[in-house]
């Protein structure tokens, strides 16, 4: 009970006693002194207890101005309560100055509201706000446009029901529960084909009170299509794949005829001439090998192959082989370092492919009469291919484009090295973190200049084990 109640109730409740004893005195009792006595005692509680009411009454009153009067310092000075006025003016003046600010603060908050639908509405790509039940709170006219929503109510209808699509539903779970955006290609087939980039991001987490854990109170997804960039990205593919194979033909026509021409042509010049025919030419023709496969590896669609468990040793010692001519050229000696008994699950010769690039790469770029080592190991479930070289190096600010197509370091430095003049086609470092990708793994260089260069493949859970 208040105590404006517990103070009212005990007036009345004296004024009553006070009362009943007054009519016994007066129809029982006939003596005017203890009249006069119980009067005089009846004035006296009856005074108390309304200065003890009011006295209550003004405490609590007290109490409220000074709070509202706190709340009201957020105005102008203009709007600032009167402090030397009486106390329900100044709560007046507090409680109207109070409503001045959250007036104010609302039509803030409708302008912001109106600034972020205005931004919505012109934006090229889709947006879904949700909570964390997944049902949509914001859905821009873009989204509406892409799932045909038209004028529909998005408010009573969750994620499911609007898109119609069980991967956004997930996408959207896991970012709830995990905490972490995420971003991924996602096609849509209904009645033409279309490509998307959906970005995905949790809103604040919220504490739940019932049992102290705390959970996202929301996300939001951003659909940016991308079906033209996906289709010239096919063309691309397409045609490099095309002109590569039908330059395979005339290039090994012209590899073909140079050499014979070589063994029947007396003249030194024409040797001469015939000599750099069949050099280029033979440059073109892993030109066009390394795109070829490329194009493979990009076609992830078309993948037939099945990866078997293979000896690690036995890919090194073979990669290693492969390129023993090329190293004995430069007298450079190839340590090996790996476990006879590990074992994985790998695309056997697309490794044994990356691991020559490495090797070759190592080769070309290494002094004379120099060392190269190849080693291999488990870490932490990863398997570790490693190429290293006391070669020429690497500057720090060409590391991230290594591995990118054709891209060349420095036009020089390739003039700089010997084998560099059987022409390289800028592509065998792309081929291997391609090669990488497919294993789901990735590349990683670490290089100084004039210190050599160590080149990394790491291949994740692909049951590696030893026996």
């Amino acid at each position: 009970m208040s105590l404006f109640k517990k103070n009212f109730l005990t007036l009345s409740l004296a004024a009553v006693i006070f009362s009943l004893l007054l009519v016994v005195i007066v129809f029982f009792i006939n003596s005017p002194v203890l009249l006069i006595i119980f009067l005089i005692l009846y004035l006296i509680a009856v005074l108390f207890a309304i200065y003890n009411y009011s006295n209550s009454l003004s405490v609590s009153f007290g109490r409220l101005v000074r709070i509202v009067q706190k709340g009201s310092s957020l105005l102008p000075a203009s709007e600032e309560v009167d402090l030397s006025s009486m106390e329900f003016k100044n709560m007046e003046r507090a409680m109207r100055a109070i409503t001045l600010e959250v007036s104010r603060r609302f039509e803030n908050a409708k302008s912001e509201s109106s600034r972020l639908e205005a931004i919505l509405n012109g934006m090229s790509e889709a947006v879904f706000a949700m909570d964390h039940s997944l049902k949509l709170h914001i859905v821009n006219p873009k989204a509406r446009e892409l799932f045909n929503l038209g004028n529909r109510d998005v408010k009573k209808m969750n994620l499911l029901e609007a898109t119609r699509s069980t991967e956004l539903v997930e996408t959207a779970k896991k970012v709830i529960s995990g905490g972490a955006p995420l971003e991924f290609e996602l096609a849509f087939r209904t009645g033409k084909e279309q490509f998307f980039q959906v970005y995905a991001s949790p809103l604040a987490k919220t504490n739940d009170s019932d049992n102290g854990s705390s959970q996202g109170s929301g996300a939001v997804l951003v659909l940016q299509e991308i079906t033209r960039l996906v289709k010239l990205e096919r063309i691309r593919k397409d045609f490099v794949a095309n002109v590569s194979h039908e330059l395979r033909t005339p290039i090994q026509l012209i590899k073909g005829f140079s050499e014979t021409l070589l063994d029947s042509v007396k003249d030194e010049q024409d040797i001469h001439f015939i000599e750099i025919i069949r050099k280029s030419a033979g440059t073109m023709e892993n030109l066009t090998n390394d795109l070829l496969i490329l194009a493979d590896l990009e076609n992830a669609d078309n993948n037939t192959r099945d990866m078997e468990e293979v000896k690690i040793i036995s890919l090194i010692n073979e990669s290693v082989s492969s390129m023993e001519p090329r190293a004995k050229e430069k007298q450079i000696e190839i340590i090996v370092k790996c476990q006879e008994d590990l074992k994985a699950n790998l695309y056997s010769s697309l490794i044994l492919q990356a691991l020559i690039n490495l090797i070759d790469n190592g080769i070309k770029y290494s002094q004379p009469k120099s060392k190269l080592w190849i080693s291999a190991s488990l870490e932490n479930n990863t398997l570790l291919f490693e190429v290293r070289d006391k070669g020429i190096g690497i500057p720090a600010e060409h590391l991230g484009k290594i591995f990118e197509r054709f891209y060349r370091v420095d036009r020089a430095r390739s003039r700089d090295t010997q084998s560099a003049q059987a022409g390289g086609t800028g592509l065998g470092l792309s081929i291997v973190r391609h090669i990488a990708l497919l294993h789901k793994g990735n590349t990683e260089v670490e290089s100084h200049a004039g210190e050599g260069s160590i080149f990394r493949i790491r291949i994740p859970n692909q049951n590696h084990r030893h026996h």
